[in-house]
């Protein structure tokens, strides 16, 4: 298969990406203090005026909701089901995204969405350019209820202010200083796992979301087609893809590589079928160097890294029996097409961002310094020797699995999961 397109989006460096966390708290504390402090100045005047200023609570005649969420593919899993609940509190409202251009293709074919506004999120002068664009378009366009979905940054907040919209919603995160930004804050704390956390971002925004799925993505059409065409169904069963990856945050989330290869060693001894390598494009050498040290135990693997568009990994997903993946985003795509999942933490938490629903598995064995990875601390690690993922043995991986592949490896369940959706 040629690297043509990539199944995840093209990852900014673990270093890149850091810097632009900083250059997000350098230049929106301090915007957004201004923003805050005009606004109480506003408001004093007004009482002064004798015009004192309305309690501040969500529209009911909203015609326009702007729901943002920038970095995250997980997140985007989690979120997309309470984009549907606004569209079923709010008819007749346009809905728009504000994203990453890299989301696109995912956020395209949601039909919950009316339109997407994304932002490049490679170099400095690019990523402001962008945003000074959406808020200018956003004021243009009359935001009346703007949902800020980002746990520590400040750009897609900054972005609501600047675009006016009358009534915002988003996180209070301690000790990330975001001031001024929102009308209604909601906490995002450690003790509860993000999901809930958006439904109680949406519920602040005058959104019911009792009984909303907490993870759900819908499958494109076209990439379904695509992946029963690329994907033989007589190929062997199980499909067991095998995810060594970690995105663009922080590299020791992963499991060792020789212990990917000796677990699929064994699924191979087992089970047979056949094993599948996923990655984005920046992660092609990860993905050929587990597909080479795979051959060295005498197991073929197919490299996936580049050769799906990101809705066709999703169908892809929905197509697998079982996705074993570092903490990152595949884990809540394959979740929320229904795949089970057996998923390592460690410098993260599951209870936080563990798979979501019936039949999955979170390996998790942490230290005392574990989890290093808060939304308190902007999702930064200096950890360079992370023990808590090593902790996880080959051995306990393999029962995991195992035990998953027992389940769903019989006669009827392939011919379900071979069928096309």
């Amino acid at each position: 298969m040629s690297r043509a397109a990539s199944p995840l989006p093209r990852a900014t460096s673990p270093a890149a990406l850091e810097w632009k966390k900083r250059a997000d708290q350098w230049l929106g504390v301090p915007a957004g203090a201004l923003l805050a402090t005009g606004r109480a100045v506003a408001r004093g005047v007004s009482r002064l005026l004798g015009r004192p200023a309305a309690p501040r609570t969500p529209p009911d005649d909203v015609r326009h909701v702007v729901v943002a969420k920038l970095w995250g593919i997980g997140n985007l899993a989690m979120v997309l089901p309470l984009v549907a609940a606004v569209r079923r509190r709010h008819p007749a409202a346009r809905i728009t995204f504000l994203t990453l251009e890299r989301n696109r293709a995912l956020l395209a074919g949601q039909p919950a969405l009316d339109a997407l506004v994304t932002v490049r999120d490679h170099g400095i002068g690019a990523p402001l350019l962008d945003l000074w664009r959406a808020a200018r378009r956003l004021s243009r366009e009359e935001v009346d209820l703007f949902v800020d979905c980002e746990q520590f940054l400040t750009a897609a907040g900054l972005v609501g202010r600047l675009a006016g919209a009358r009534f915002t919603v988003g996180f209070a995160t301690p000790r990330q200083r975001r001031p001024g930004l929102h009308d209604r804050t909601v906490p995002c704390t450690g003790d509860r796992h993000m999901a809930l956390g958006f439904a109680a971002l949406f519920a602040a925004a005058g959104v019911p979301t009792e009984g909303v799925a907490s993870h759900e993505i819908a499958l494109e059409p076209d990439a379904v087609r695509a992946v029963a065409q690329r994907f033989a169904a007589t190929l062997p069963r199980p499909w067991v893809v095998l995810h060594p990856g970690s995105g663009d945050n922080f590299p020791g989330r992963r499991w060792p590589q020789e212990r990917f290869a000796a677990l699929g060693a064994r699924v191979t001894a087992e089970f047979g079928g056949t094993l599948f390598v996923s990655g984005g494009s920046a992660e092609a050498p990860l993905v050929d160097e587990l597909v080479a040290t795979l051959a060295g135990h005498g197991v073929a693997a197919t490299p996936l890294a580049g050769t799906l568009r990101l809705p066709e990994l999703v169908a892809f997903l929905a197509r697998a029996d079982l996705v074993v993946s570092n903490d990152t985003g595949p884990v809540h795509l394959a979740a929320a097409v229904r795949t089970p999942v057996v998923a390592f933490y460690g410098p993260n938490s599951p209870r936080l961002y563990g798979p979501l629903g019936d039949g999955h598995h979170a390996l998790y064995r942490p230290l005392p310094c574990s989890p290093c990875l808060t939304n308190q601390n902007g999702k930064s690690s200096r950890c360079e020797l992370p023990l808590c993922i090593r902790r996880i043995a080959v051995d306990e991986a393999w029962q995991a699995v195992r035990a998953q592949l027992r389940l769903r490896h019989a006669p009827h369940v392939d011919a379900l999961r071979t069928a096309p959706r």
